[in-house]
This record gives structure tokens, C-alpha cells and sequence, in this order.
């Protein structure tokens, strides 16, 4: 019996202390749990007023680039330059190696056929000399002036001759007429020789344009009068003709691009006049344009233009009147033939005579040479057109081999000056023709870099704002300038894009940040920045919500999504899930997320 009393006295006893110990926790469940929490301090939510800076981050991109192309399928045997190198115009880029053997080859065979066809072509040209008939002209013109000096010795002074006349008097009034009448003929002679030189030399200028104008037809269209042309020779004559043909075909596009050959036709015997002197026909540099059926177009313009010149000038020249020239001529004639009926001598006829056959010679000799000399004029021109071609040709084929040869002096030189943003091959890569090699930037150009932010941050800002580079602390001073405003075609309903004029030391590819100042303005929620946070969900804060419990308040941190309107170096405007009061976290002793029981820092 005293043994059960002692094991009552002993649950009894072990009840107390669990009763007490359950006791005790229960008071101080709440500290210690407390303990275990991170702590955080908070700041409450206000409204007021934010002198903000938009911020943004882009990236740094060349105004201009120019990118380098291969002409033509070929092997890259060495690349001379890297990314970011500066070259300068006229730098080596890229060496090229050779092309085909058979390419090669087919190429050499095109040129020595070509050289050989301009030393045929130098050879057919007339390049007479004109000594002899020229000497032989002047004998004829002097024994003219002679014949007729001595006849007018006789006309005028005829006693002195032997001569006798019938009437003294009226003779000598006659000699009076004469002379005058040869001074007025005389004066429309030299005023009939002005106005015909004139005419001449307008007519030979306007058709050595017209030449050349058909010069610069035949460069850009590529024919050569050969029967491979894509145009049959005899329908090229026909356009050179009709200008205006070609012109309308053309327009209407129904005109298609020719392939060039090795031979070169007459134009001439297309029915043109050339009437050019002798010597060398320079060869038309082409202007190249992005559209070639407009350069076409141009040049055919120009040549019917040309060509109406001369139909002008040749229009002016049959227009010189010999009018005034033959009537004083008559009144000439007209007198000598009333004194020769005071005349009546066989020495007079004579050399009446001898004058006409003198005169008749002379004719004879300057008709045949004019005419000699106008044959081997166009002949000349035909044959200086054919060897400016064929050395067009020539020189072209040239820079072929040389291309086709490949080596160090085949090389790819840059045409821009610059900074190499990219290169697109290595050595021992082919690249086919029209392949980009690489990329230049021109620095020349500028460089600019775009932002994307709200549209009520863009509002706020005006173009030509300056705006400060916060992360680039090394070289010289890069200032960027707000240059456009413009809907951003990711968001065009609630973001702008920023773009600045950006200067100084910096190259394309650099990731630049900016803050650009804006207005003050009043917000309804601002925070601290140290309450900001951002996952891939976009920008939150952690706001704490109290819940009342037995043993006391419980805190709890809850995420709200935020926009960020504004913001200085210290505080942001924002919109979201807010209230009157609502605190925020700032900081925590131990990372927070949304649902965490948290525990208030002491103030």
C-alpha cells in the first residue's frame, strides 16, 4: 500500500513540471519564434514630389558602315586586318589567291587576241602625206593669179600692150566701173567666206560632240557591231539613226542588257557624217549609276540632242546665201564683157584663155584634194574609235589576268577610312562573288544608341536634352545627345524609344548607360530605391501585412509588381497594388520572398 502512494506522488509531481514547462513555453513561443525570423526595416509608403533622371542601358551602333564585297568568286589566301583595327582608305584588307587555271588561261588568249587586233586595226588607218599635192596646188594657184594679173594689165592699160581701142573715153569710163565692181565683189566675197568658215567650224564641233556622244552610247550599252552583240549590228545602226527609238524602247523596258565582244564595227556605215580631223579619239570615262536603264536613257539623250545640234549647223551651212556674191560677180562680168567689145586683139584672147584653163586646173586640184582629205578624215575617225575600244578592252582584260593571278599585289584594298567592325571569312575560305569579306564603320558618320522607355518618361524630355554616360570611366569624355523621340515598335502602346547622337571616344558594340534629367513632377507613391527589386517577372516590392493572432501581431512580407515611373538617387516613383500607409521592406537580415513571416526591426 505505501509502495502505490509513492507512485502517485511521483505522476503527480512529473504532471506539475510538464505543466509548468508547457506553461512557460506558451508565454515565451512568441520570442522565440521571433528570434528565428529575419528581421526587416521598413518605410511607409508617401506621395510628394521626384526631381527624376531617366536611366537606360543600349548599345552603341555606327551611323554609316560600308560593307566590303567580293567582285567575284575567289579564294581568301590571307586576311591582313581584325576587329576593331583602324584602316585608312587604300589599306590591304584581304589577299586573294588565283582562279581557275582554265580561267586563267581563256583569259591570257582573250587579251593577245585583243592586242593583236588593235595592231591590225593601227595598221589599216591612212595616215597620208599630202606634200606633193599640196605643192602641186600651189604651182596651179600661182599660175592662175598670174594669168589673171596679166589679163587685167591688159583690161586696164591696153595701149600699153599695143592694143588699140575703138573709144578711148567710154573705155576709160568702164575701167572706173570695173574697179568698183571688183571692190563690192570683193566685200561679199570676204563677208560669203566669214559667214561659210563660221558655219564649217560650228558644224564640225557639234559633229565631233556627236562622235563622242556616240562614244559614250556604245560604252554603255556594250556593242561593238559584232555579230555576238545581243542587238544584230544592222538594228544598233538603226538606233544610232533614230536616237529617240532607243529612247522609248528603253522606257518602255523592253530593252535587254547587252553582252560586250572582242570585235568593233564601222558606225559610219550606218549613214553617219563624221567629218573629224586627225589624231587620237579619247576614250569617255563611265560615271557608274545604280540604275543603269536611266544611264542608258541619259546617254541616248544625249547623243539625239547631239545629233539635232548637227542637223542644225548642217542646216545653217546650206542656209549661206551666194547671192550678193553671184550678183557682184555679174555686175563684174557683165563689164569686162562691154570692154572686150572695145577689145579686139588676138593677145587678149590668149590670155583670156590662158586664165580660164589656169583657173580650171587650180579647181580641179583643190576639189580632188578636199575630197582625199575628207576620206582619210573619216577614215581616221572610224579607225580612232575602233583602237579606243579595243584599248578600253584591253586595259580591262588586264586587270582580269591580274585578278585571276592572285598573289600579294592582287590584293582587296579598303575605299573608306574606319574601324573594321566584322569579318566575315578566314584564310583559305572561297567567297562567292557579291560575298560580304567584311564590315568598315565609318566614323565619320557618328554613332548613336537607342533607350526604351515609358511614354510618360518620354514625355518629360525634349529633343536636344544632353544626356550623362554613368558607366564608362576610361578615355576621352563621351557626351550623348537626345536626338529623336519615336514609338517603340516592341511596345507602341506604352513605350517611346530613345535615340542619341553619341560622340567622343567610343566604337560600336560598347554598352553604354545614360541618366538624362527630366522635369519635377508629383507622384502619388514613392519609395525608397532600396525597396526595388526585379526577377524575370519585372520590377516588385515587398510590402509587410500584419496579421492579429492569440499570442500577437504576426507580419508577413507580400510582393506587389510595380511599375517604375521615376526615379533620383535616392527614391522612385512607382504604380501598383498600393495604399495610404502601406510599409515596405528596405532591408533584411536574411533574404525575403513572398509569404515570409518577418519581424520588425526595433526603431
Amino acid at each position: 500500500m505505501e509502495t502505490k502512494v509513492k507512485n502517485r506522488e511521483w505522476v503527480k509531481n512529473a504532471a506539475i513540471v510538464l505543466l509548468a514547462a508547457l506553461l512557460v513555453l506558451t508565454f515565451f513561443s512568441n520570442t522565440i519564434m521571433n528570434r528565428n525570423l529575419p528581421e526587416v526595416a521598413t518605410q511607409y509608403v508617401s506621395d510628394g514630389t521626384i526631381n527624376a533622371k531617366v536611366r537606360g542601358t543600349g548599345t552603341v551602333t555606327a551611323n554609316g558602315s560600308h560593307m566590303v564585297k567580293a567582285e567575284q568568286t575567289r579564294e581568301i589566301r590571307a586576311v591582313m586586318v581584325k576587329v576593331g583595327q583602324s584602316v585608312e582608305v587604300g589599306d590591304p584588307l584581304f589577299i586573294l589567291g588565283s582562279g581557275e587555271k582554265s580561267e586563267l588561261e581563256q583569259a591570257q588568249e582573250q587579251l593577245q587576241q585583243l592586242q593583236l587586233s588593235y595592231q591590225r586595226t593601227a595598221l589599216s588607218g591612212s595616215y597620208t602625206d599630202y606634200t606633193a599635192d599640196e605643192t602641186r596646188l600651189a604651182t596651179a594657184k600661182k599660175a592662175y593669179d598670174d594669168a589673171a594679173a596679166y589679163l587685167n594689165e591688159i583690161i586696164k592699160a591696153p595701149m600699153d600692150h599695143g592694143i588699140d581701142i575703138r573709144n578711148p573715153q567710154e573705155y576709160e569710163a568702164l575701167q572706173k566701173q570695173l574697179e568698183k565692181a571688183i571692190a563690192e565683189r570683193d566685200a561679199a566675197k570676204e563677208a560669203y567666206d566669214a559667214m561659210l568658215n563660221e558655219a564649217k567650224t560650228k558644224l564640225s564641233e557639234a559633229d565631233s560632240e556627236r562622235l563622242a556622244a556616240v562614244q559614250d552610247v556604245l560604252l554603255v550599252e556594250g556593242w561593238h557591231f559584232s555579230e555576238t552583240d545581243s542587238v544584230p549590228p544592222e538594228k544598233q545602226k538603226e538606233y544610232l539613226d533614230d536616237p529617240e527609238s532607243r529612247i522609248n524602247e528603253l522606257l518602255k523596258g523592253s530593252s535587254s542588257s547587252s553582252t560586250p565582244s572582242n570585235d568593233v564595227g564601222d558606225i559610219f556605215s550606218s549613214g553617219i557624217d563624221v567629218n573629224m580631223g586627225e589624231g587620237t579619239i579619247d576614250e569617255p570615262t563611265p560615271t557608274p549609276q545604280p540604275d543603269e536603264t536611266a544611264k542608258k536613257v541619259e546617254k541616248w539623250e544625249v547623243l539625239l540632242q547631239k545629233k539635232q545640234a548637227v542637223e542644225a549647223a548642217q542646216a545653217a551651212l546650206n542656209a549661206v546665201s551666194t547671192d550678193s556674191l553671184d550678183a557682184a560677180q555679174r555686175k563684174v562680168d557683165s563689164i569686162q564683157q562691154n570692154m572686150n567689145g572695145f577689145i579686139m586683139s588676138p593677145e587678149y584672147q590668149a590670155a583670156e584663155e590662158a586664165m580660164r584653163v589656169a583657173e580650171l586646173n587650180y579647181l580641179d586640184l583643190q576639189a580632188a584634194l578636199d575630197a582625199r582629205k575628207n576620206a582619210d578624215a573619216k577614215s581616221n575617225a572610224s579607225v580612232g574609235l575602233e583602237l579606243s575600244d579595243l584599248s578600253r578592252q584591253i586595259e580591262e582584260q588586264k586587270k582580269k589576268i591580274e585578278e585571276l593571278s592572285g598573289g600579294e599585289e592582287n590584293q582587296v584594298l579598303s575605299k573608306v577610312s574606319g574601324t573594321v567592325q566584322s569579318v566575315e571569312c578566314t584564310s583559305g575560305d572561297t567567297v562567292a562573288k557579291d560575298g560580304v569579306l567584311c564590315v568598315i564603320e565609318v566614323p565619320d558618320m557618328g554613332y548613336s544608341m537607342s533607350v526604351s522607355v515609358t511614354s510618360d518618361q518620354a514625355s518629360r524630355l525634349r529633343v536636344g536634352d544632353s544626356a550623362t554616360i554613368s558607366n564608362y570611366y576610361w578615355g576621352r569624355e563621351i557626351t550623348a545627345t537626345l536626338s529623336t523621340v519615336r514609338v517603340d515598335p516592341k511596345d507602341p502602346q506604352n513605350k517611346k524609344l530613345l535615340t542619341f547622337d553619341i560622340s567622343g571616344d567610343v566604337n560600336a558594340g560598347a554598352e553604354l548607360t545614360v541618366s538624362i534629367g527630366q522635369r519635377s513632377a508629383n507622384y502619388d507613391w514613392i519609395v525608397p530605391k532600396s525597396a526595388l527589386h526585379s526577377d524575370s517577372n519585372g520590377s516588385f516590392i515587398l510590402k509587410v501585412e500584419s496579421k492579429n493572432s492569440p499570442l500577437g501581431n504576426r507580419y508577413i512580407a507580400r510582393r506587389v509588381n510595380v511599375e517604375i515611373l521615376a526615379q533620383d538617387d535616392n527614391n522612385a516613383a512607382v504604380t501598383g497594388d498600393l495604399g495610404w500607409g502601406d510599409y515596405v521592406i528596405t532591408t533584411s537580415s536574411a533574404p525575403v520572398k513572398n509569404g515570409d513571416m518577418v519581424r520588425l526591426a526595433d526603431n
